[in-house]
């Protein structure tokens, strides 16, 4: 099964389109201290088998990382056990043109 991409702009759409859209960053603690998008949450992908539960599957989520290999990678696990609504950051935090906190 191949995994949904959004681009920046689609992001951005979404955000503006309805609230209520999930963003997890999979990104280490310290990249995501570093910058992200406001309203991230930050769930490594290290500990995403613990704490996947912790994204809502109802919801439209967008996963995010640097470069967009890690999130497809966390995109591929959440399929996986059941997830449908999620995306993956093409080119991640890397060519993200949107606000940053």
């Amino acid at each position: 099964m191949s995994v949904p991409q959004w681009m920046h702009v689609d992001v951005k759409e979404q955000v503006k389109k309805n609230g209520a859209l999930q963003i997890i960053d999979v990104r280490e603690p310290g990249e995501f201290a570093s910058g992200h998008i406001p309203g991230a949450k930050s769930i490594p992908l290290g500990q995403l088998m613990d704490r996947y539960k912790e994204i809502d599957p109802t919801i439209e989520s967008v996963i995010v990382c640097l470069s967009g290999s890690r999130s497809a990678r966390a995109c591929e696990f959440l399929q996986r056990v059941g997830y449908r609504q999620i995306h993956n950051l093409m080119g991640g935090m890397s060519r993200w043109d949107g606000d940053v906190e």
